[in-house]
């Protein structure tokens, strides 16, 4: 009847015994290493997977930790289970040590403190107790780190174990192993997550020769692991999970490995956890206990967009390494709170209402808290470096005292007629700003300046546009135009100008041959909208042209006249009613200043 090795819920070994063997002879099993247990020596996310992160410059952490797996190496024989390892106690030391912010270096030392040998065993009474297993070096490279943009914690390293164990306690491969590896990682808040995968490359063993169908070579293997733990607190959970893929003919494991750590003080950590397995790879236990300590630098610098581990101890810290803290317990947590040292009004973001320059703003709101100042300015005071009464913002000149009129800049005005003397075109004689700041003339000296003087030449009065008494005059001159008291009649439909209109007519011409200062005035004819508009504008300029014939004829020089047919374009009024279009159909007379606003360009 065949026999075999098992390890149920664990990883073991399959044996087929030949069907001729007595039941009390035992079956030779070569020697390798049979522990599985791989710590993080930096171990500032998981105790157990890499998470991609490492120690910062100088910092160290050197842990011991106690380890019992249970049935790791058992032998079935017709049913019935043996041991052959049973039980098996061990001491793990680990150290991990950055030469830079981005270089660890690191290492691990297992001690078998008491293994338990069972009836199955080829020696029973072999060693048992305080030998050494096989101890590994590595170095771990920080390639990046997560910070407060995003990104993952990513490094890469690689362990060596040494061949320097006790054989016959299966706790030595037959020569040196290689574990390169990758580890990432990232924080989700209060959680980080990560992935630590691995290539162990081991001497090949048969584990017997009983039969060579069976599946018991042991080689090399694919070493994966994953995590998820908290962070930012004393009392820090993790779970971890730990799995095998086998690249020569032998069967996979996996671990499950809960644990929780606690935070002692900034140098000392204490932690447990617990492993449970499932497949039938020598060296996994059923179940697995550890339990230990850390010394150094165990506490996890603090995160992206976390707390410190420091807040959950009660140590005194800066509100900016506590946001999830309410350090003045206004019921704002210092994240959020903008006067996080000082009780105050959640509506005011944790700020009491404060007004220590007493201007009626309260700080929070105040631009200029320490300084007086409106509320126009968002509580800052009016800044007036020339001291002339116009704030800087509204002075034109800040740094020249001026009045306000002048938009705080001095008025240089030798003749006092308001303009500047840069705009004055005679600024040693005061004049009016529609001269330039040159003064009036007064051609007759009758009081009444040429610039409105409809009768240059004749003394008048000013009520009667500077005109004798005994004329009535027919056009009143203004800025921007020779109004007419009258109106230009043409024949219907027709360009021919009427005769009563000749007397209005003959008033322009004497107006503009009498004040050659106004330069040149454009004859503009309109209609109203009946008809044809492109009709009536062709009529409009033939009769605008008409009367500035008539002008040239009356001795006005054809350069100070333009005709502009606008036809129904520019109403004044509306169309709707006879009264409206009688006001529509007119004659006016624009003046145009060179650079004016009323220049135009002559239509040819």
């Amino acid at each position: 009847m065949g026999r075999r090795i098992l390890a149920p819920g664990a990883l073991a070994l399959l044996l087929l015994l030949p069907a001729m063997a007595a039941f009390a002879q035992t079956t030779p099993i070569k020697s390798f290493e049979l522990e599985r247990l791989e710590l993080n020596p930096g171990a500032e996310g998981s105790l157990v997977v890499g998470m991609g992160e490492l120690l910062q410059a100088g910092q160290f952490r050197i842990s011991a930790t106690a380890h019992y797996s249970h049935r790791p190496l058992m032998l079935f024989r017709d049913g019935e289970a043996t041991g052959v390892v049973p039980g098996r106690s061990t001491m793990h030391l680990s150290a991990a040590y950055s030469l830079t912010n981005w270089l660890q270096v690191e290492g691990q030392l297992p001690l078998v403190v008491l293994q338990q040998w069972g009836p199955s065993a080829p020696n029973p009474d072999g060693p048992s107790s305080f030998l050494l297993g096989t101890p590994a070096v590595g170095v771990r490279l920080g390639l990046l780190t997560q910070n407060e943009e995003g990104g993952v914690d990513l490094a890469v390293g690689g362990d060596v174990g040494l061949p320097v164990g006790n054989a016959e306690a299966y706790a030595r491969d037959a020569g040196l192993r290689y574990t390169p590896r990758v580890m990432v990682g990232r924080r989700f808040g209060f959680l980080r997550a990560a992935v630590d995968a691995g290539l162990m490359v081991r001497p090949g063993v048969r584990v017997t020769e009983a039969n060579p169908d069976i599946l018991d070579k042991l080689g090399n293997e694919l070493r994966i692991g994953a995590a998820l733990v908290t962070t930012g607190r004393r009392m820090r959970w993790e779970f971890n999970v730990r799995g095998m893929v086998p690249l020569t003919e032998q069967p996979g494991s996996v671990e499950l490995m809960p644990g929780v750590r606690y935070l002692v003080n900034s140098s000392m950590e204490v932690f447990a956890l617990a492993g449970f397995g499932v497949g039938k790879t020598p060296g996994t236990p059923l179940f697995r206990l550890l339990a230990g300590g850390s010394f150094g630098d165990v506490t996890p610098r603090r995160g992206p967009g976390e707390s410190s581990v420091k807040c959950d101890m009660g140590l005194s810290l800066s509100p900016e390494e506590c946001p999830d803290r309410d350090d003045d317990g206004d019921r704002v947590l210092n994240v959020a709170d903008k006067c996080p040292t000082v009780p105050g009004d959640p509506a005011r973001a944790g700020c009491p209402r404060t007004d220590l320059d007493k201007d009626g703003i309260e700080d929070s709101l105040d631009a200029c808290p320490t300084e007086f100042g409106p509320a126009a300015s968002q509580g800052c005071p009016a800044r007036d470096q020339d001291k002339d009464g116009v704030e800087d913002e509204l002075d034109s000149c800040p740094a020249e005292a001026g009045p306000a009129e002048n938009r705080g800049c001095p008025v240089r005005d030798r003749d006092k007629d308001g303009l500047d003397n840069d705009q004055d075109l005679c600024p040693d004689e005061p004049g009016p700003a529609e001269r330039q700041g040159c003064p009036e003339e007064d051609s007759d000296k009758d009081g009444t300046p040429n610039r409105v003087d409809s009768c240059a030449n004749q003394p008048g009065t000013e009520g009667n546009l500077g005109c004798p008494e005994h004329e009535v005059p027919l056009v009143e001159i203004s800025p921007t135009e020779l109004k007419l008291r009258g109106k230009v009649y043409f024949e219907a439909s027709q360009s021919r100008i009427q005769q009563r209109s000749f007397s209005v007519l003959d008033w322009v011409a004497k107006v503009m041959r009498e004040h050659p200062e106004i330069p040149r005035v454009v004859v503009g004819a309109h209609t109203d909208d009946r008809g044809f508009a492109d009709e009536n504008r062709r009529l409009s300029q033939r009769r605008a042209e008409e009367v500035m014939r008539y002008l040239i004829g009356k001795g006005v020089a054809a350069e100070r006249l333009d005709a502009r047919g606008y036809g129904p374009d520019r109403p004044i009024d509306s169309n709707a009613t006879s009264i409206g279009r009688e006001n529509n159909r007119r004659v006016d007379f624009k003046i145009v200043r060179d650079g004016g606003e009323n220049s135009e360009t002559p239509r040819k």
